[in-house]
């Protein structure tokens, strides 16, 4: 968060001299939280250096924009800006897009927020089934026992049913309902639907619609493909029968309609095609195996973290699970990354060591430690190796080298569970235990060389921040927590579902960079005053209020994910800034559906934006929220 004296005219002239300089500003607005560039050439701009500038939270790529999120102080740097290049229009509309993301980078964003809201699912299932790994091996549970069955039953139900699962994520991501998703997974799953085509199969003949249609018989349990691509179809189907149903038999005939029209099309057409690239993946992935045996193995573990980086790990995610349901294993992507979890907390590891700055040395070691026993490497790879550059170096070597190693060893994951120490028994093969000294010694090849290749390679050490000028800043301006004002509850400004920040597709809100809080996905088009205060900051363009309450709690209320582009379209904002609130006032009415028509996404981050004033906060995730029902408490 910042200080009230921090300098935005220093910090515009350094924003302005990372980017390029004013030669390279195409044109310039900015958001409620964040300046949004359109450059004319992003290559020339070091993504590090803008970063490292004081009042920076972080940068984001996106539709065109060079964003620089800055956080509440965002309009003095602008304005800033502008006396040193005159970057915005007359009314600071933002400019059209000139880029928009290719089919690749769309198809990876889809895959990646279906996935990511299932893997703590998944990986509560994968660990379930390391114990069953575990318990019988040290004799305490008998594979014969009843335990042992149910126990496979809880570790299974997961994947068995993770379409289920991924629809209801596909839903949120294609903004369709969710309870639709949820029945065409089932329907796919349904126990009289598979034996009856897998009968049908069996005896040689072909399953048809109206006697005229056949339906390709495909196995849908554990798939991934073929649900998106349903929910995908879905998103189209629904409001199109929406619009042709009458008002008066809606409740009864539009879910009819839906079923009737979309699961026909998923059976015939979408799910067979679903299985097919899902199948496709998987061979290509096995046919690269096979071809370059071992070596492959190195190779993706020595530019993993490069594949992590563009997001396309999770389009293996499908293959792995393919895999592991066609054989029982996966022996290829799982390995690679295990290599390269480790190599990542094995440099980080490294740079804590060898850095003489304590704050570098203390979140290397922090993220060394999550890494190598979690398999968490997010905070190494882009807090540590990434930032420092040359400790990429230096884990890449250590990766391919164990890669190598575990490649040779044929090591195989029977589980898909974060590649860690924690979760070494997923390695272990019943009838090899060997394997056990295999996967210890491919895990210790790949830590070793990787702390030895990154501490000779060594870094550019990061320097200390200015401790006087800090130490001044705090003296202008102490921070008190309030450790006395306890228990403060925030109302919610909106009905609808509430979940948590970190499922928000937009890293700014889920990586809390402006605070704490929840996100709500509203129901009806409507934000009201969530206490009594006043509102500091009402952007023009309507989607995004700035609130403070008598208590001193700051709010931030975006509606929608970069909705600003929309130009204040669809909102019709009821006050203005500097006026004074009463707790349940409106503030604004937004045509939703306008809106998600126009391809935006309708969440709602709700953000206490002075979190570092208090002890804590704390959002209540609930599937139903009612207006001005608690939902944030503050202690």
């Amino acid at each position: 968060m910042y200080r009230k004296t921090m300098d935005a005219q220093k910090v515009a002239e350094q924003i302005l001299k990372t980017v390029g300089g004013p030669e390279n500003v195409q044109s310039l607005v900015h958001c409620m939280t964040r300046l949004r560039f359109t450059l004319n050439d992003e290559s020339i701009v070091d993504d590090e250096d803008v970063k490292k500038t004081k009042g920076v939270l972080d940068v984001m790529k996106k539709n065109g924009q060079y964003q620089i999120i800055i956080g509440n102080e965002v309009g003095a740097v602008y304005k800033e800006l502008n006396k040193l290049g005159n970057f915005g229009s007359s009314d600071d509309k933002p400019p059209e897009n000139k880029k928009k993301q290719n089919i690749f980078s769309r198809v990876l964003d889809v895959i990646a927020g279906c996935m990511a809201p299932v893997i703590p699912a998944l990986i509560g299932a994968a660990m379930i089934k390391v114990l069953l790994i575990v318990l019988p091996m040290i004799g305490l549970l008998s594979e014969s026992s009843q335990t042992y069955q149910l126990l496979t039953v809880i570790g299974d139900g997961a994947f068995y049913f993770m379409p289920v699962l991924i629809g209801i994520s596909a839903a949120k991501k294609f903004g369709t309902n969710q309870y639709y998703a949820a029945s065409i997974a089932l329907i796919l799953l349904h126990p009289d639907f598979i034996s009856f085509m897998g009968d049908a199969t069996e005896a040689g003949e072909t399953v048809k619609f109206f006697n005229v249609i056949p339906v390709t018989d495909a196995t849908y349990a554990y798939s991934v493909i073929p649900i998106i691509l349903s929910v995908w179809l879905l998103s189209y189907i629904e409001p199109l029968v929406d619009k042709i149903t009458p008002a008066i038999t809606k409740n009864f005939l539009k879910p009819m309609l839906v079923l009737l029209i979309t699961m026909p099309i998923v059976m015939i057409i979408v799910g067979p095609i679903g299985a097919i690239i899902g199948e496709g993946l998987s061979d290509v992935v096995f046919m690269i195996h096979d071809y370059l045996g071992f070596i492959a193995v190195g190779l993706i573990a020595g530019i993993f973290p490069f594949i992590v980086i563009t997001g396309m790990h999770h389009a293996f995610t499908p293959v792995k699970l393919s895999a592991i349901a066609q054989t029982g294993y996966e022996a290829f992507i799982s390995i690679a990354e295990l290599c390269s979890n480790m190599a990542q907390g094995a440099a980080s590891l490294a740079v804590s060591i060898k850095s003489k700055n304590k704050d570098l040395k203390q979140t290397a070691g922090s993220s060394a430690f999550s890494a190598l026993l979690a398999g968490i490497t997010e905070p190494a790879l882009y807090g540590v190796t990434l930032r420092l550059k040359k400790p990429m170096l230096g884990a890449c070597i250590g990766a391919a080298a164990g890669g190598l190693v575990g490649g040779l060893f044929q090591l195989k994951s029977f589980g898909v569970a974060t590649p860690a120490i924690v979760t070494i028994p997923q390695y272990i093969e019943d009838d090899r235990a060997i394997t056990l000294l295999y996967v210890i010694i491919t895990m210790l090849v790949t830590i070793v060389i990787s702390f030895i290749a990154t501490y000779i390679i060594g870094f550019e050490d990061i320097p200390s921040n200015d401790e006087e000028e800090e130490e001044n800043d705090e003296k202008k301006e102490p921070h008190t927590k309030h450790a006395l004002n306890t228990g403060i509850k925030i109302g919610s400004p909106a009905e609808g579902r509430a979940f948590s920040l970190k499922e928000v597709n937009d890293q700014t809100f889920s990586n809390e960079l402006l605070g704490k809080g929840i996100a709500i996905v509203p129901d009806q088009g409507e934000i009201v005053a969530p206490f009594d205060g006043r509102i500091d900051v009402f952007f023009e363009t309507g989607h995004a209020i700035g609130l403070k309450s008598e208590s001193g709690v700051e709010l931030l209320i975006h509606v929608g994910l970069d909705t600003v582009n929309l130009e204040g379209k669809y909102f019709n904002p009821k006050k203005k800034a500097g006026e004074t609130v009463k707790k349940g006032e409106t503030l604004l009415e937004f045509d939703i559906d306008k809106i998600k028509d126009a391809g935006y996404d309708i969440t709602t981050p709700i953000i206490v934006t002075n979190s570092n004033e208090f002890m804590d906060i704390v959002g209540q995730e609930k599937e139903k929220v009612e207006k001005l029902e608690n939902i944030i408490t503050i202690v």
